[in-house]
């Protein structure tokens, strides 16, 4: 649930079940500054240079200290970063890792701002250290959050993540680093909220990656096997969700249905997103990257639509949801909705057809893959 009342914050929780990401937005988007509260520095600071050599970037390094563990502040160009992992190797990786995140998050859709200040990101050692912090931060919301699974969440343009791998694994922490990293992003940038389809949808799309064996990170959209399996499934057993209610609805009235509805949820934004970026030869393309432009400079349109719903208007359901979703898709895409619903459905199909997952688990799009074989 989102809205515009100011002083709640806006929250993304990452949860890991059964090898898969579940991220479910609770509470309101807001913005204000990322200035920490409860920094302990050292005196003094010490210049680095980060090791890995997939892009050597610039840091700073600080002591901090955090429910009782040693840690320290990392200053890199576009982040700030406070650690509690004692796994230099890793700390690398995720140092180079973030600043290209925030790269892709503003270029791999459109050309869109670089925040005005650092990122502030919370990466702690253990689930302990991040509970402490969870009730720090949200004291009210801590016990739903503290329920939940493995992850993290993101309030007020702030993550707070913990490691959830093991023995030097980058792999299930990176991924929830990658959502959160866009919802932190564009909470703190974009001047107009998205509405919560897309939002998620491209926190989603931001999820995918490839890394060779010296650690290389490539980021890649259709890298995400979790996402594809749960798409190729929906489709097989036919619980596909409906598109005006992946549109309408909200993730958390998903996971009152079930863990497995919100999994196919998330799931079908994350292909939506493909298909307004590449479905029919690029034709929404343009459309896509006007609706991001407007949200990121506050341009879009004041008419009622979901990019603008109050609390209340979200909270229906039925006929005038669909309508506004309808008016979103109009607004935007130039298309009555059941035509792009089944436009939308169609590519849907071509996605998850014979052969695709091979070509998904090496970051390629199966319908560029098909398309050059049906040609030869």
């Amino acid at each position: 649930m989102r809205s515009k009342r100011a002083h709640q914050p806006a929250t993304a929780i990452a949860l890991m079940m059964l090898s898969l990401l579940l991220v479910l937005p609770l509470g309101c988007v807001t913005r204000s500054s990322t200035t920490p509260n409860h920094v302990a520095p050292a005196a003094s600071t010490q210049p680095g240079q980060m090791s890995e050599a997939n892009a050597p970037i610039p840091v700073e390094r600080i002591a901090w200290r955090f429910a009782g563990a040693d840690g320290q502040i990392i200053t890199t160009p576009h982040y700030q970063l406070y650690i509690t992992l004692d796994d230099p190797k890793v700390i690398d990786r995720l140092l180079v890792f973030a600043e290209r995140g925030l790269t892709h998050y503003t270029s791999a859709l459109a050309d869109l701002p670089m925040p005005a200040g650092r990122l502030e990101t919370y990466l702690f050692q253990n689930r302990e250290q991040w509970e402490a912090k969870t009730r720090q931060l949200l004291p009210t919301q801590a016990p739903t959050f503290l329920n939940l699974g493995r992850g993290g969440f993101t309030t007020r343009g702030r993550s707070v993540l913990y490691y959830i791998d093991r023995h030097g694994r980058t792999r299930d922490t990176f991924a929830i680093l990658a959502h959160e990293g866009w919802h932190q992003y564009a909470q703190t940038t974009f001047r107009r909220q998205l509405p919560v389809w897309l939002e998620e949808g491209i926190a989603t799309y931001m999820e995918g990656y490839l890394t060779d064996p010296d650690g290389r990170v490539e980021f890649r959209p259709w890298a995400n096997r979790e996402r594809y399996r749960t798409l190729r499934h929906a489709v097989r057993t036919e619980t596909l969700i409906p598109l005006d209610e992946v549109i309408t609805r909200t993730p958390q009235s998903f996971l009152k249905v079930s863990k497995d509805q919100l999994l196919i949820y998330y799931a079908q934004v994350w292909t939506l997103v493909h298909f307004l970026h590449e479905g029919l030869g690029g034709q929404y393309r343009s459309r896509l990257i006007q609706l991001l432009t407007d949200a990121a400079q506050g341009r879009v349109a004041a008419k009622r639509s979901p990019l603008n719903e109050s609390t209340e208007g979200r909270r229906r359901t039925g006929t005038l949801q669909s309508r506004l979703a309808s008016i979103l898709v109009k607004q935007y895409f130039d298309a009555e909705f059941d035509m792009f619903e089944q436009q939308y459905t169609e590519f849907v199909h071509q996605v998850v057809a014979p052969g695709g997952y091979d070509r998904i688990a090496e970051g390629r799009s199966p319908l560029v893959e098909r398309t050059s074989q049906n040609e030869h």
